[in-house]
């Protein structure tokens, strides 16, 4: 073989490479559904809130206390509980989800995200220990159980000490075939 056809093998060798590994590689979330919830006003009407005790949920708009954008969710008690919760909803059965909010306490406390059936099963939740500042992360993953309809919560509970967080970008990401995370 001459030098100018071996360089030329090599070449359409070469070429070819890059597609046959393309062809062999797993598409990456080919299947992959997601929802955006910022509390932003045209959210707002999303939104489903309820409150015990003395509990509060609810919204600010332009106070400069949002993570991103203009608004946020508030959840406050003292003696009660309060909640704020949407529906996420994508057609066709998905395997794994996510759902992720961020949460700005402002005390020390405990804060719960849970995530719901249509027929009121808890999927998964996670409550864990938030100290006051800036916004954090909260994030719960879940395998879905065909229909993809959740309902996904934010929770604040308080027996006697005044508690409150403010929410903002919560994030929920469905996928048929490996893990959102």
């Amino acid at each position: 073989m001459s030098k100018r056809a071996r360089i030329g093998a090599r070449c359409a060798a070469l070429t070819l490479l890059p597609l046959t590994v393309l062809m062999a590689a797993a598409p990456a979330h080919a299947g992959t559904r997601g929802l955006y919830n910022g509390f932003e006003e045209s959210d707002i009407g999303k939104w489903d809130r309820l409150a015990g005790g003395d509990g509060r949920a609810g919204f600010e708009i332009g106070t400069g206390t949002a993570l991103t954008g203009q608004g946020n969710g508030r959840l406050s008690a003292t003696r009660g509980w309060a909640r704020e919760g949407t529906w996420a909803s994508f057609e066709g059965a998905y395997r794994y989800c996510t759902a992720r909010v961020y949460v700005r306490p402002d005390q020390d406390l405990q804060f719960e995200l849970r995530v719901w059936t249509p027929q009121g099963k808890k999927l998964i939740s996670t409550a864990p220990w938030l100290t006051a500042g800036d916004y954090r992360l909260v994030q719960v993953d879940w395998t879905g159980e065909g229909d993809n309809k959740n309902f996904v919560e934010a929770v604040l509970g308080a027996n006697g000490t005044p508690r409150a967080v403010r929410l903002d970008a919560l994030t929920v990401v469905c996928a048929d075939g490996s893990r959102t995370s």
